[in-house]
């Protein structure tokens, strides 16, 4: 079996990026052959021992420039699909291109999140989008959720759910650098600052929360590019007089990152859905989870998939900045259960390790050589 995998890169920089390497690192593991197609960063790809082919026009930018590098490249991209059993496009702007390549092997396309839906909604896209999707062999969605919004817009009958998963290890490679201190009451979020995310939610509930915890730390760590959303947090840290308790991170390393998860007393991220862009699954909740952390989310997300409310952390309703800190002050006032939905949380994030998620993948490929 050789499978060709279509992605913008293999890159952790973004979550598209992490979920193509982490799945196809697995798969590798299983002993499949492998080649996967990229729009840029060929030759800085994490999975350096695989083959790599920066063939794919690049996302973000204009659609004449998009068609140019197509056509430029077409006949290369349908020759090295044609050289696969399988085709699975790891994220839903290459579906189309995968699909008008193939000879007549199989077609899988993964839907995350927002872009599930977006393409259909959109006149100048619908009508391809939809024929691939329904002549695609499966479609993996990332949460239920996903799948829910998607079969909105598009019912068909070739859908099934196959969570995220973590690399758990990894996420134990400083042990258990233990919380903060009681007087100090640490919280982070991770994840870029975009409306969807919902930080505009957390602020104003860590802003309740601190009447009671003065000296209370609240880190939101993520992609500062939103400029407007960015000056929009920060009129809103002045607001609730929160610049002694309120930082701002982006571009930490890894290992910070997971330094920041051991050493928070709980994980906050509460998404809203805007329009037809919603959160798709969440990974960052596991992340927190694998570091033994409490997490905070929202209902009618994705969040949902990851999150069991009262196992491994709890969930809030959309845009309800009273529920949001009456949830955060439960954990931070009750250490038994803020330990308790940690450990639950360690739990949840072992059983969602790629090792085990990938076998889900790998029982759908091999249905292709089943008579």
């Amino acid at each position: 079996m050789k499978i060709c995998f279509l992605t913008n890169e293999l890159s952790s920089k973004n979550g598209w990026g992490r979920y193509s390497i982490s799945l196809i690192d697995q798969i590798i593991k299983k002993g499949i052959n492998c080649q996967v197609l990229v729009s840029v960063g060929a030759q800085d790809n994490e999975l350096s021992w695989i083959e790599v082919y920066q063939v794919l026009p690049p996302l973000f930018t204009k659609r004449i420039n998009k068609l140019f590098y197509l056509i430029k490249n077409y006949l290369r991209i349908r020759k090295l699909i044609q050289n696969s059993d399988i085709v699975h496009s790891l994220i839903e702007p290459y579906g189309p291109i995968a699909y008008l390549a193939l000879k007549n092997q199989p077609l899988f396309i993964t839907l995350h999140g927002t872009y599930a839906v977006d393409a259909l909604n959109k006149w100048y896209l619908k009508k391809i989008y939809s024929w691939v999707y329904k002549k695609a062999r499966q479609i993996f969605c990332v949460s239920k959720f996903t799948q829910q919004k998607f079969l909105d817009n598009l019912p068909v009958q070739n859908t099934s759910v196959i969570n995220n998963g973590i690399d758990y290890e990894k996420f134990q490679k400083f042990g258990d650098l233990g919380k903060s201190q009681e007087f100090n009451k640490t919280i982070i979020s991770v994840g870029a600052l975009t409306a969807r995310k919902g930080y505009h939610i957390s602020i104003p509930a860590v802003a309740k929360v601190k009447r009671k915890y003065s000296n209370l730390k609240y880190y939101l760590i993520g992609n500062q590019e939103d400029k407007h959303y960015f000056y929009q947090l920060q009129n809103l840290v002045k607001k609730y007089n929160l610049e002694n308790n309120i930082i701002f991170l982006e571009k930490i390393s890894d290992d910070d990152l997971i330094k920041f998860y051991h050493q928070a007393d709980l994980f906050l991220l509460t998404p809203v859905n805007i329009g037809q862009k919603f959160e798709g699954f969440g990974l960052v909740y596991l992340e927190a989870n694998a570091c033994g952390r409490p997490v905070v989310g929202s209902y009618g997300c994705g969040a949902e998939d990851a999150i069991k409310d009262g196992f491994n952390g709890l969930l809030v309703p959309q845009s309800d900045i009273k529920k949001t800190s009456q949830a955060i002050l439960k954990i931070l006032d009750s250490p038994v259960l803020s330990q308790m939905l940690g450990r639950n949380g360690r739990q949840r994030a072992r059983e969602m390790n790629w090792s085990n998620i990938v076998n889900q993948y790998i029982q759908v490929y091999e249905t292709v050589f089943k008579k």
